[in-house]
């Protein structure tokens, strides 16, 4: 536990491969906190990058070291974020670590507001403090893609996704703060995950009796993909590796069931297909989320991307079902899923 009087060192960790994009934008953020710089390190774990990011890393660090600020690159040869978050918390000296996504930029008084609710809420039991995410994009794609990522219809009730007022207990945290003692009591990041490395470890920290919170004015802006391809990948791999990580909620689970009532559509024709009522009412699910995909691209579209939305969101959950229908399959085949 924190025992000083003074300001905790807090440790920014930022995992990055390939990230030329959105690099200096997250790199300028993390820059311009309001928390102490004397109590305050970041510390780059770079994936082995080939798109010029190393190049400009190597740049920044040079350079931010001649301005005293403590910053450290570090590399990741096994490229996944779970190593890179194992690299960064082993090498990290603070007393509160957080961990940062090259897609995003937090606000200025981010670090100083969770550090300050971190030491508020101790004797609670809460370990890790999360922001909140407004998801934005760039073209009318990326709009859309963004409207969809902050739609309860389209990637379920949680408090980081979706607009709250006040702070409140959730089952996990996006770019938290966490007190870096729980890693050394729960363990680290499992490095045989790809993805969905944080939900596992957040269970076994649930399981220990301690407690995280999400924190509305701990703003996040999160850089979402801008293509449908790139949305299709990432679904399909969420919904892949909530299944082989074995951690997951009803939230994760509900595209796969999805995929299947849809699968089962065909099965139920061919066996009730003298049954006209029965088939039509078993049709009314389908009909529902056709409204309901409408209704909340009305509600949660933004000019024109009210108009794509309802096509955005069945690629989506399809995709997401369909990554945790193959995570099924190769639990039985014992095959590795998608990277």
């Amino acid at each position: 536990m924190i025992k000083s009087d003074k300001s905790p060192l807090v440790s920014l960790l930022l995992v990055v491969r390939n990230g030329i994009t959105h690099l200096e934008k997250c790199l300028n953020s993390l820059l311009k906190q309001t928390y102490p710089k004397e109590f305050t390190e970041i510390i780059i774990v770079d994936g082995l990058s080939t798109d010029g990011t190393r190049e400009l890393l190597e740049d920044w660090v040079e350079q931010l070291s001649h301005k005293n600020v403590d910053i450290r690159l570090l590399d990741n040869p096994k490229l996944i974020l779970s190593s890179g978050w194992n690299m960064g918390l082993r090498n990290s000296s603070g007393d509160i670590v957080c961990r940062i996504d090259v897609h995003s930029e937090i606000c200025p008084h981010y670090v100083e507001i969770g550090v300050d609710q971190l030491l508020r809420h101790e004797s609670d039991k809460i370990v890790c403090v999360g922001g909140v995410l407004e998801n934005v994009g760039s073209g009318f794609i990326g709009r859309t893609i963004a409207d969809l990522f902050g739609s309860r219809f389209g990637v379920g009730n949680s408090a980081f996704r979706t607009k709250i007022n006040q702070s409140k207990f959730t089952d996990t945290a996006v770019f938290g703060l966490y007190y870096k003692w729980i890693f050394d009591e729960v363990g680290y990041f499992d490095e045989n995950l790809e993805r969905n490395q944080d939900i596992a470890l957040h269970s076994k920290i649930l399981e220990r009796g301690y407690k995280f919170i999400t924190y509305p004015d701990l703003k996040i802006k999160y850089h979402v993909r801008k293509t449908i391809t790139g949305l299709i990948k990432k679904a399909f791999g969420d919904g892949y590796w909530i299944i082989a990580s074995k951690k997951s909620y009803l939230r994760h689970k509900i595209p796969f069931y999805f995929i299947l009532y849809l699968l089962s559509i065909p099965v139920v024709f061919g066996i009730f297909k003298s049954f006209h009522k029965l088939t039509s009412l078993y049709l009314l699910l389908l009909a529902l989320y056709i409204i309901l995909s409408i209704y909340f691209s009305i509600k949660h579209g933004k000019s024109h991307a009210k108009f794509l939305l309802p096509i955005l969101f069945p690629i989506f959950h399809i995709s997401y079902g369909l990554g945790s229908l193959k995570g099924i399959m190769n639990i039985f085949t014992f095959k590795k899923g998608p990277r």
